[in-house]
Parts: structure tokens; sequence; C-alpha cells
């Protein structure tokens, strides 16, 4: 999603500079008067872009937090499936342990 979301930004700044660069040079102005507003107008698309540039990194990093805390539970469960499906077997084979069973199910006769 953050990727569409960086193609829609592009998309929207040169789009927007080829608009700019369409209406001035439409525009009936003298040369010094376009070059005087083209200028202007570069810094305002770029003060435009630096604010959508922080934007975008913003959402960028919080989806990277969201991804990261996903990644952190799911890996928390996990490990904490894992502990229990462990102390299970452990307690399971103690308890035949106790009872004198062999791995193999068999009750320990005591010969060797």
């Amino acid at each position: 999603m953050a990727d569409r979301g960086g193609e829609f930004v592009a998309g929207m700044i040169v789009g927007a500079l080829v608009g700019i660069g369409v209406g001035m040079l439409l525009a009936p102005l003298s040369g010094q008067e376009t070059r005087q507003r083209i200028r202007t107008r570069a810094d305002e698309m770029g003060d435009r872009i630096r604010s959508g540039a922080g934007d975008l990194g913003g959402r960028v990093r919080e989806t990277v937090r969201e991804t990261a805390d996903d990644i952190a539970r799911r890996g928390r469960s996990a490990y904490d499936e894992g502990s229990r499906r462990v102390r299970d077997a452990y307690d399971r084979g103690r308890e035949r342990m106790q009872r004198g069973e062999t791995p193999g199910g068999t009750e320990d006769s005591g010969q060797v």
C-alpha cells in the first residue's frame, strides 16, 4: 500500500510541474516576469515536495512500526506455543517414566 501512495505522490508532482510549465509558457508575460514566476512556482513546488516527502516518510515509519509489532507478536505466540508443547511432552515423558514405561509404550521388566 505504501508503494501505491508513493506512486500517487510522484504522479501528483509530475502533473503539477507539467501544468505549471504549460501555464507559464502560454501566459502573456515578459521574459523577466515569466522567469520570476517560474522561480517562485519552483520554490513553492519544492516546499510542497518536501512536505509531501515528510508525510510519506511518516507513513512509511508507521507501517514499519506496525509490521515490526505484528512480527514480534507472532514470534511471542510461536515461542509460547513451542514452550507449551515442550513442557507437555516433558510432563508426559516424566509420567511414563514414573510408571515404568519404556519409550515403546511397554512396562520395563527390569531385565537387562
